[in-house]
């Protein structure tokens, strides 16, 4: 008796049983008992369909969450906010009562759902449907959306026109619909200010029209570009291509567009001049600024002066009210020169980065920090100058392993300058890690290229650029800055070792 009374108040406390208030007509009660939840759980792999006690599976929320993000077009933000006021979201998440919080840790939860894809997403739905219920489901525009048709289990035919060869425009999506041009619109460009029956309407008719929105129509209708530009220096490298591959990941899923531009202040004459007139014939939604960049007071001040907003990646400094993403780079710099020091070294080189470059500057200041905790003195002739670039790397080698008293531990302040210098100490019969150990920073695709294979300090630059692109997308006031700090790792592979005798 006593525990039934439990169970009792255990429900009870939870919330209101959804059962209560969810009509089996609404479109996403049907998908909710259409599809076999065991199925789709027992195809996401071990693990998966593990749940706590009284909670929804962990894969049924996942996949929930997914088919929600396809549906509605809705970002990280807007997906949490409506799964937590709409019992129809929790109801096809395998909620049994109201809650008012997610059921699973937020970042773990988003990071599985923008892990499946829609392409996968719609194979475990089309595979899931319960037998037979095509002939229920075939006028449910939910599925329409997910590109799946329930009679004949084929995606949607391809595009169509209203009048022989005139293309679809948003008039005809409106008529269907039965809304205003303007409320179209508002679907299109994913603002919350939509009722859920309304944005399913709009959104049945886009696909039943195979309707594609043109970029620019979209900018003129909603005073937005849909276009994020990412500006960086002259200098190329994996660490400038992890970033674009980052943001343009990113920039898909939000459905915008990337623009890459060169900038480079010291060759620039006119600097000023050159971001204004990159803004004006762009109208860019908002600028991803990456290192040097990211420091240079001239161009936020145009930014700025423009009310282009735009998000700071590395920044040797934070600025009060500026949105950034970065890492600790001191304390990362640090880690890496007291693993060199608890190995036994004690002649450790360092390679710096551009003078110019925030970040570089961080990472020196905790190579010289360790050294000093250490009770090791900083040696003038032990720290080379660098730019990351490769070359760079090699005429440091070239200076550093020229030593009458070389180190036995070189630190470079990137892997590109890393690889430079493996390439010298190999020109010099210098076997990696017996007779030097050499280490990097950014764990770039040139560091399991070279062998051996180099240590480094891993720092999530694609994770990076597609948090700064989130940023810009959410449309995030300068009244609300968003200063993120992500996780660096240490990662020992063979180029590193205790010095010999």
């Amino acid at each position: 008796m006593r525990a039934k009374r439990h169970r009792k108040d255990e429900a009870e406390s939870s919330g209101p049983r959804l059962a209560a208030f969810i009509d089996p007509g609404h479109g996403l009660a049907r998908l909710a008992t259409a599809i076999d939840w065991h199925l789709v759980e027992g195809r996401l792999g071990p693990g998966q369909g593990d749940s706590a006690k009284g909670k929804p599976t962990r894969a049924r929320v996942i996949v929930g969450m997914a088919i929600l993000r396809q549906l509605y077009a809705l970002s990280d933000e807007h997906l949490c906010q409506l799964w937590l006021e709409n019992p129809y979201y929790q109801f096809l998440c395998g909620e049994r009562s109201f809650q008012h919080e997610l059921p699973y840790e937020r970042a773990t939860l988003l990071g599985a759902v923008r892990r499946l894809g829609p392409d996968k997403l719609n194979t475990l739905v089309r595979s899931a449907l319960a037998p037979g219920a095509g002939p229920e489901l075939r006028d449910m525009p939910e599925l329409a959306r997910l590109g799946i048709h329930p009679q004949t289990d084929k995606a949607l035919p391809a595009r169509r026109t209203q009048n022989g060869d005139k293309p679809v425009s948003i008039y005809d999506v409106a008529k269907r619909a039965g809304v205003s041009i303007k409320t179209v619109s508002l679907v299109i460009n994913r603002q919350p200010n939509v009722s859920l029956k309304t944005r399913t309407a709009v959104l049945a008719a886009i696909d039943a029209l195979s309707y594609k929105p043109n970029v620019f129509a979209r900018g003129l209708a909603s005073e937005r570009s849909f276009l994020i530009g990412l500006l960086h220096d002259v200098a190329p490298g994996c660490y400038i291509a992890d970033l674009q591959l980052g943001a343009l990941a990113r920039c898909r899923e939000e459905g915008f567009h990337l623009m890459v531009e060169l900038l480079n202040p010291q060759q620039d004459a006119d600097l000023p001049q050159r971001v204004r007139s990159l803004l004006s014939e762009s109208v860019l939604h908002g600028v991803i600024l990456t290192p040097p960049l990211c420091d240079e007071p001239v161009l936020m001040e145009e930014l700025t002066r423009a009310s282009t907003p735009f998000v700071r990646i590395a920044p040797g400094t934070q600025l009060p009210r500026l949105p950034a993403i970065c890492i600790d780079e001191y304390k990362a710099a640090y880690e890496m020169t007291a693993y060199l020091i608890g190995l036994g070294h004690r002649r450790i080189a360092f390679v710096k980065g551009k003078p110019d470059h925030g970040a570089a500057r961080l990472r020196f200041d905790g190579f010289c920090t360790a050294l000093a905790d250490a009770g090791i003195p900083v040696a003038e002739e032990y720290c080379a100058q660098g730019f990351f670039t490769y070359q760079s790397g090699i005429e440091a080698g070239e200076r550093l392993l020229g030593l009458k008293n070389r180190p036995t531990a070189i630190f470079a302040g990137n892997d590109d300058m890393a690889a430079g210098v493996m390439t010298v100490a190999q020109r010099l019969n210098l076997a990696i890690p017996s007779d030097l150990s050499l280490a990097g920073f950014d764990d770039s695709v040139v560091a399991q290229v070279v062998w051996p294979h180099l240590t480094t300090c891993r720092q999530p630059i694609k994770e990076m650029a597609a948090a700064a692109v989130s940023i810009l997308t959410q449309r995030r006031t300068v009244d609300q800055p968003q200063v993120r700090q992500l996780k660096h790792e240490l990662v020992v592979r063979e180029s590193t070792a205790a010095p010999s005798a």
